[in-house]
């Protein structure tokens, strides 16, 4: 005797069907274009994050250097000792004025280039400049030049906590 009819169809063998067809072909393109852009983005994170966080690291100096700004009225020694700051924030290697192997300033910076506009009308401070920074693509045996910018605008009213205690 049988059983009552079942609108579902038998379940297919291992091996058989869609499903084993999948299973044998093992690596797909679609999953080799997956590794290929994980791979390449990881890549591209370890070359250019560095240079980004550097970036990063250079903006704070300026907006240092713009609160000092605010009680501290010499703007030739400020912009000399922001270029001087940023000049030893990070080392890398290169070669000394005799042609040398030595650790030389990643961020070069001519002070006469940077902007420094102190509008004593509007109480505000501008600083701007662009720096290069070479790239170096390991493996590759490539390199390119990235050009930064920084251009900041800061209030320098000094602000009024109230009476004091």
């Amino acid at each position: 005797m049988s059983g009552p009819a079942t609108s579902r169809s038998p379940r297919p063998r291992e091996g058989s069907g869609r499903a084993g067809r999948r299973r044998e072909r093992g690596v797909t393109w679609v999953s080799v274009l997956l590794l290929f852009l994980v791979v390449g983005s990881g890549y591209l994170a370890w070359v250019w994050a560095p240079l980004y966080f550097d970036h990063y690291a250079v903006k704070q100096v300026v907006a240092d250097y713009m609160n000092q700004a605010v009680k501290n009225r010499d703007d030739a020694a400020l912009r000399e000792a922001m270029v001087q700051k940023l000049a030893s924030l990070f080392q890398e290697e290169g070669f000394d004025a005799h042609g040398q192997p030595a650790k030389v300033p990643a961020i070069r910076i001519d002070g006469r280039a940077v902007t420094w506009e102190r509008d004593a009308a509007a109480k505000s401070l501008r600083i701007a400049f662009e720096y290069d920074r070479e790239v170096v693509y390991p493996f590759l045996k490539r390199t390119a030049v990235k050009t930064f910018s920084v251009d900041r605008t800061s209030d320098l009213t000094i602000p009024d906590w109230g009476p004091a205690r």
